[in-house]
């Protein structure tokens, strides 16, 4: 067997480091939020575009059919896996999978097509260009439900029309309407729709409680670096977080006096953010808060680490930003070895969709693994954003809250003849061994 390399990471080796929140620093009840968005949407849907009253079936039927990195063929009404070459590596149509026969009917020999390969080759645009409006990824856990209602939908569409698939399907846009109501700025302030009353009303049944350690480990660190947090959650930015690593939008101060929550002040991009912990900013770009990072810290150049879970948004925009990245992958806790975290609350088992990292299903895909790399086996697109942008991948971030912040993890090497290193936290994952 060929020998591997080993490096270590370090916390301490950084000057800054950063969090993402929902998913990162917060974590949810999955299944408990999964079904209060389900039904949400499904209420829109049913009383405001006229579906079928039966997409209000419970969402716990269908659990097996939710898979984190699901795209959405949306004229076709298709559901596939994606490699990272772009292949199909399985798919369904609605709710039901889809043959070998079926899959290379549609996306030929290969299993795929020119806009596939563009996603695949460059996931930031694919996913903010107009390719979006033709396959739609469903990349987080906040749209994950819709993925379900609109493979409900396709069911539905497909029996009304005698059990035949249509010829193009039209549905998307009233689904996006939908999660666009549903997690609306006004719909924050006004605390009405189906989903922020009843996170205020009982965040006990949505949100896991942060542990001790953890606040713990988040106060150490604090003490011994500059920390930032920088979340995509207000509706109106959510979907532009690349933008934020890439672009050079101004900041704005949040005026805490106004009760309405309007945002005043825009900065220019020239100025230094002040360092108050009491200060909260919106909008703004990484150029800008990288500067003021260093004047914090007092370092010229200092080096930056960021925790996060959006394989697009938090670890491939932070990485081409020059960021080392932690990425927070929650299925690793399912697929670890030893298994040391729970099944992810929520999500079933993977006998639909396979693991999240690896799928052998593809012959083509699968002869090729001729190497003793456990990482050449990361063949699926989204662990391939891991694999090629971060430093760490972890479960929970409590997984790493359990060590001082002056351990030492091992890493491996990154593929043959390469300078990049990533370990895993708890473990491997088993398709990895």
């Amino acid at each position: 067997m060929a020998t591997v390399g080993r490096s270590i990471f370090r916390l301490r080796h950084y000057d800054c480091v950063g969090f993402d929140m929902d998913h990162t620093l917060c974590r949810y009840r999955l299944g408990a939020v999964f079904e209060m968005e389900y039904q949400a949407l499904a209420k829109y849907l049913i009383e405001q575009k006229g579906y079928d009253v039966r997409l209000r079936r419970p969402l716990a039927e269908d659990v097996d059919f939710l898979h984190k990195g699901l795209v959405m063929d949306v004229e076709l009404g298709n559901f596939v896996k994606l490699s990272a070459k772009g292949q199909v590596l399985r798919a369904s149509h609605g709710t039901k999978p889809m043959t070998t026969a079926e899959i290379t009917s549609q996306y030929g020999p290969l299993r795929s097509n020119e806009f596939l390969r563009q996603m695949a080759a460059d996931p930031i645009e694919a996913t903010e260009g107009p390719l979006h409006r033709k396959y739609r990824p469903f990349k987080d856990y906040f749209d994950l439900p819709a993925a379900l209602m609109c493979a409900r939908i396709v069911d539905l569409l497909d029996y009304t029309n005698g059990n035949k698939p249509l010829e193009k399907y039209t549905f998307w846009r009233d689904v996006l309407c939908g999660l666009v109501e549903m997690f609306s700025r006004d719909n924050l302030k006004l605390n009405i729709g189906g989903y922020y009353p009843k996170i205020k009303r009982h965040p006990e049944l949505y949100l896991q409680p942060c542990g001790e350690r953890l606040k713990k480990w988040l106060t150490e660190l604090k003490k011994e670096k500059v920390t930032f947090l920088i979340s995509g959650s207000d509706p109106e930015y959510v979907h532009k977080k690349p933008g934020f690593f890439s672009g050079e939008r101004p900041f704005q101060r949040w005026n805490y006096t106004n009760s309405s929550g309007v945002e005043d002040e825009e900065m220019q991009l020239d100025e230094v953010l002040p360092a108050n912990s009491k200060t909260i900013y919106l909008r703004g770009n990484w150029t800008q808060l990288k500067s003021s990072m260093s004047w914090c810290c007092g370092v010229d150049h200092p080096k930056f680490l960021f925790f996060g879970d959006h394989l697009i948004q938090d670890v491939l925009a932070a990485d081409v930003s020059r960021l080392d990245v932690v990425a927070m992958v929650e299925e690793l806790a399912a697929e670890s070895h030893p298994q040391k975290g729970p099944p992810i609350d929520g999500l079933a088992s993977y006998k639909r969709w396979g693991s999240f990292f690896y799928d052998g299903g593809f012959t083509e895909i699968n002869n090729r693994q001729t190497t003793v790399d456990p990482f050449e086996k990361m063949n699926t697109l989204w662990s391939n954003l891991v694999r090629k942008h971060a430093r760490l991948c972890v479960a929970y971030i409590e997984t790493i809250s359990d060590y001082p912040s002056n351990h030492e993890f091992v890493t491996i090497q990154n593929g043959q003849n390469s300078d990049k290193f990533l370990g895993f936290l708890p473990s491997l994952p088993t398709c990895l061994l």
